[in-house]
């Protein structure tokens, strides 16, 4: 009996919806009706942690390498995250807020931000476990 099990597939959960709400914020920021296909390309990459989490959930042994790569990136997106949130004009920040984006850069300062942290230390804590059993 995996004791973690659960806690895949809760990452499993939440990185799908990470993908999903990202997906859905791109195809709606863009402006009149524009193919979102330049932001699709930018959110492609992150197609790799639900994939990375439900190798974990099948068979953990096995794809147990993936784990640095997976901290590496979400560290990168925390880090690129907050640099954005935090370093932006704070004009374009107004403007965001006020206008119909608002809704896609709370989401990331309150949800993607702090579940992209959670999901890194639970990684950890599943890679973690995994070396001592």
């Amino acid at each position: 009996m995996d004791a973690f099990r659960p806690l895949r597939a809760a990452l499993f959960l939440y990185e799908t919806a990470r993908l999903g709400f990202l997906l859905g914020a791109a195809s709606q920021l863009q402006p009149g009706g524009a193919p979102p296909f330049p932001l699709l390309a930018l959110i492609a990459p992150g197609a790799l942690f639900p994939l990375m989490a439900l190798f974990w959930l099948l068979r953990l042994r096995r794809y147990r390498e993936y784990g640095p790569l997976f901290l590496v990136g979400k560290g990168l997106s925390v880090i690129t995250a907050l640099f954005w949130i935090f370093f932006a004009n704070n004009h374009m920040i107004r403007e965001l807020l006020t206008g119909a984006e608002g809704f896609f850069v709370s989401a990331l300062a309150l949800f993607l931000v702090p579940g992209d942290m959670l999901s890194a230390w639970l990684a950890a804590r599943i890679l973690r476990r995994q070396a001592e059993v």
